[in-house]
């Protein structure tokens, strides 16, 4: 019984990988390095996520800093100990894409995400902070965070997305918007989640996987049966 067991386990495991690739790495804890890191168009320093310029000619670099690095002025991550600066040292038209994440067809997702906008000790406020939004490299929306803080702090504000798939695979991508009353000096990223809205249904490779896996256990146990008989 426990051949019969593992067997459909790894049955099940086969049919689980065929739909599950998950947005990785929505908090930027990984790879973990303490600083601050400026990374250029093209580095996947970030795991689970490539950086990139859309505005080639000026500053072109995002920065991914940790909770210690500018906590002192008032400066700190949503969630968790690191964030993305999609401004870099300064400029806009920056930011990050995300792996191929699976998708379902026709399943409808929510996307949440943290926009940051920072009052800085020393500096004053960096202004209101917009993250332009690419589903597959279209753009669906420019989300801002109007900043109201007086003091050092950060202000972040949760935003969301629903959207129904139209592709096996959704890459997203976050920049710092061109518009003139947004930022170039600080816009945050943090907490990006993404998930199917009611669950997902599997897809048709899946169910053949878990059939298959089902019908090996049934012969399996149909053999076990009849060598006991005999015996």
């Amino acid at each position: 019984m426990r051949l019969v067991s593992t067997v459909l386990a790894v049955s099940l495991l086969a049919a689980g990988q065929a739909v599950a690739l998950p947005l990785v790495n929505g908090g930027f804890e990984q790879p973990g390095i303490a600083g601050v890191h400026y990374l250029t168009p093209g580095s996947t320093f970030i795991t689970g996520w490539t950086t990139i310029d859309a505005t080639p000619g000026g500053d072109n670099d995002v920065a991914i800093l940790d909770n210690a690095s500018f906590g002192g002025f008032g400066v700190h991550p949503s969630q968790g100990n690191y964030f993305v600066d999609l401004t870099g040292n300064v400029g806009k038209g920056k930011g990050l894409f995300s792996d191929p994440i699976a998708a379902i067809i026709g399943q409808q997702y929510h996307l949440a995400f943290d926009v940051g906008a920072f009052f800085v000790a020393g500096f004053g406020s960096y202004g209101n902070a917009t993250v332009d939004l690419l589903v597959n490299d279209v753009l669906v929306g420019s989300y801002t965070n109007i900043q109201s803080l007086t003091v050092p702090g950060s202000d972040w504000e949760t935003f969301g997305y629903n959207f129904i798939a139209s592709t096996s695979t959704v890459k997203l991508t976050f920049l710092s918007s061109k518009l003139a009353t947004s930022s170039n000096l600080g816009v945050g990223l943090d907490n990006v989640t993404f998930g199917a809205v009611g669950g997902g249904v599997p897809e048709p490779e899946t169910w053949t996987l878990m059939i298959a896996g089902f019908g090996l256990s049934g012969v399996m146990l149909r053999r076990r049966r009849d060598t006991a008989t005999c015996a």
